[in-house]
């Protein structure tokens, strides 16, 4: 099991989570589902309400990552909420 917490940016208010990302694709799955409810109130507060159709996407090393929403028809894109993930071991061998 590879265990990862995510900790989002401080202009953010989606609180930490911890997530197993053994499996990549549910793992992103998890975190999307958990931030989501946070982040939209914010999103159409800043007047971009469509941001909330997004998913949450990381770095290879698994170290950072971020929301990333994607209009194919118009060929833009954003990338918002940054995240750091530590993995569990490395958060328990700093304590």
């Amino acid at each position: 099991m590879t265990t990862y917490r995510v900790e989002f940016g401080p202009e953010w208010p989606v609180p930490p989570i911890t997530v197993d990302f053994t499996d990549r694709g549910a793992a992103i799955t998890t975190v999307t589902e958990h931030a989501i409810p946070h982040l939209r109130p914010i999103l159409a507060e800043k007047g971009r309400p469509e941001l909330a159709d997004c998913f949450f996407r990381t770095d290879r090393e698994l170290t950072e990552g971020s929301f990333m929403w994607i209009n194919l028809a118009e060929g833009i894109s954003a990338l918002f909420c940054p995240a750091r993930l530590t993995t569990e071991q490395a958060e328990e061998a700093g304590q």
